[in-house]
């Protein structure tokens, strides 16, 4: 009895301890925010634009919003300084700062231009139990409005749908914390937005919120930055799931006649104070206002319109070489495997990986394009890489996607480039029609088992013995009597194939002759034992050795 009260009474320390421990990180607004010392003042002002990116169609309100119904994050008064400071220092908007849920009212709402949702968590904004609240802050936006989402802002309308939906991502976790540095790259380094970064991928220290399927999706909002998953770090951080590949940080929208504007960076303080994040900021906020207008057209992965993401990577195949970054290329990839089930995407990448081929593009971006093409090509990409099998420079990357690639026309690409080429190459070629098992080869490798260079000679026989059958079976017979010395070892391994492949099938009568063939004192020892065990094989087990 002693002993239930014991574990009784550690049980409800342990729940005790849970509950205050979820209660400290679950804490919600502070009554008052701290007061920034005047040195990070200092920070956030040298880093502040000093002025407005566009200027603004009429004076602008933006009603910044900061209330934490979950976790509290404690940059909160820094951001809400930061667009203090960048609203007075720009002249771009005044701002208005609360954690009082009365200001979303329709009759309140109509003196601002934008909200700004400043790292707010589990809002309470239910239709049934709050529906005018809902209904102001939807009306307001749709109307032609805009909201602006500071990092947290993706925590907030569970009980909500078109809200998430609107915010496009919701938070479920963030492997990769604030106290980690991760590497970011510019989706669209072309789009107004992003001119603060000037088309360069960065690193920065600060937490990053995974962002999952399919509420976030690049069909439904143009993205403009996303984590990198080529540098390890990023990629190889505990916790990653294949959903996390795709991991947006910034994007835009539009909602009705309004603006949705959001970017993930803004967990540690030192993120306002960094010149081109609060520039990135500001751009953006102005975009929610109304008054920069840019380009909101989703670009989703695998997209082929004029300037796709898909050209633009491509472009940049075209120009990477050994050394250089390899983001376009990882990104290239990516969009690839989510294409991988949409016969017209693919047709279109693989036009696109071709059109590399053909250009002057350097030889790392035409091997890169040969890999992918080996496992998404198809017959339309045989006569471009048929083309490149006599190029003694391209052979051998042709060959790599051509091994792979289903269908007779590559056999017969293979064939005549065997005609046409010499030295290494063709012995290349030749290896590719054993890999290939192209029974129509037989003839022409039967003639070159002979061949002076014994290379040559080794790589026909290995060719034969892969290919099998009666005819391949018949020169090898004949070779192996006449080779000598190591080509005599791959000729007899060869050949051994050739029975190994008519037992396989079924045609015990050819193996057992090959097999016993192969078994005479005469044979080297260990291709004697592999007789044997072939024997034994084939005549399952009953057969004697003769």
């Amino acid at each position: 009895m002693k002993r239930r009260l014991m574990c009784a009474r550690a049980a409800l320390l342990v729940c005790s301890c849970v509950a205050v421990l979820t209660g400290i990180l679950q804490a919600a607004s502070p009554e008052k925010l701290r007061e920034l010392k005047p040195e990070e003042i200092r920070k956030i002002e040298e880093a502040m634009p000093s002025k407005p990116t566009v200027r603004p169609a009429k004076p602008r309100k933006l009603l910044v919003f900061w209330r934490c119904e979950g976790f509290y994050h404690s940059c909160i008064p820094v951001a809400n300084k930061a667009l203090e400071i960048m609203g007075k220092k720009t002249g771009a908007f005044e701002a208005t700062f609360t954690d009082d849920y009365s200001v979303f009212a329709r009759e309140n709402l109509k003196k601002y231009d934008a909200i700004c949702l400043n790292n707010t968590t589990g809002l309470k904004f239910n239709p049934e139990k709050t529906p005018e609240r809902c209904k102001a802050l939807m009306d307001f936006v749709k109307s032609g409005k805009g909201i602006a989402g500071i990092h947290a802002a993706t925590d907030n309308f569970n009980e909500w749908p078109e809200a998430r939906e609107m915010m496009g991502g919701r938070f479920t976790g963030h492997p990769w914390g604030g106290g980690g540095t991760w590497a970011i790259k510019i989706d669209d380094p072309g789009h107004p937005l992003m001119a603060a970064f000037e088309g360069k991928g960065f690193k920065i220290k600060d937490e990053i919120y995974r962002t999952d399927p399919p509420l976030y999706s690049r069909d439904k909002q143009r993205v403009l930055m996303s984590l990198d998953m080529s540098d390890p770090t990023t990629r190889n951080v505990n916790g990653f799931r294949p959903t996390d590949v795709d991991t947006g940080i910034g994007w835009i929208k539009t909602l009705g006649k309004g603006r949705v504007f959001y970017c993930s960076l803004g967990h540690n303080d030192h993120i306002f104070s960094n010149r081109a994040i609060v520039q990135h900021y500001l751009d953006g906020i102005q975009f929610a206002f109304g008054d920069y207008e840019v380009d909101t057209k989703p670009m989703p992965l695998g997209s082929s319109g004029k300037g796709s993401e898909m050209e633009q990577l491509l472009e940049k195949v075209k120009t990477y070489d050994w050394g250089q970054s390899r983001v376009a290329l990882t990104d290239l990839s990516e969009l690839i495997r989510k294409a991988h089930g949409d016969a017209g995407e693919l047709k279109k990448i693989e036009q696109g990986l071709l059109g590399v081929l053909k250009s002057d593009a350097k030889y790392a971006g035409k091997q890169y394009a040969c890999r992918e093409l080996s496992i998404i090509g198809t017959e339309e990409s045989v006569p471009t890489l048929g083309e490149m099998l006599t190029d003694p420079e391209l052979s051998d990357m042709a060959r790599y996607a051509l091994e792979r690639i289903p269908g007779r026309a590559v056999n017969r690409a293979l064939r005549r480039a065997l005609r046409s080429t010499s030295g290494k190459t063709k012995i290349g070629i030749v290896n590719s029609l054993g890999e290939r098992r192209d029974s129509r080869a037989v003839e022409a490798l039967s003639k070159l088992i002979s061949d002076s260079d014994d290379a040559m000679a080794a790589a026909s026989a290995s060719a034969l013995g892969k290919i099998g059958g009666s005819e391949a079976a018949k020169t090898l017979a004949k070779a192996k009597d006449q080779a000598s010395g190591k080509l005599k070892m791959v000729v007899l391994d060869a050949y051994l194939r050739c029975a190994d492949q008519f037992a396989a099938k079924g045609n015990k009568s050819e193996a057992l002759t090959i097999y016993r063939e192969l078994y005479k004192p005469d044979q080297p020892q260990l291709i004697r034992t592999a007789a044997m065990r072939g024997i034994a094989n084939a005549a399952g087990g009953a057969a004697k050795p003769r």
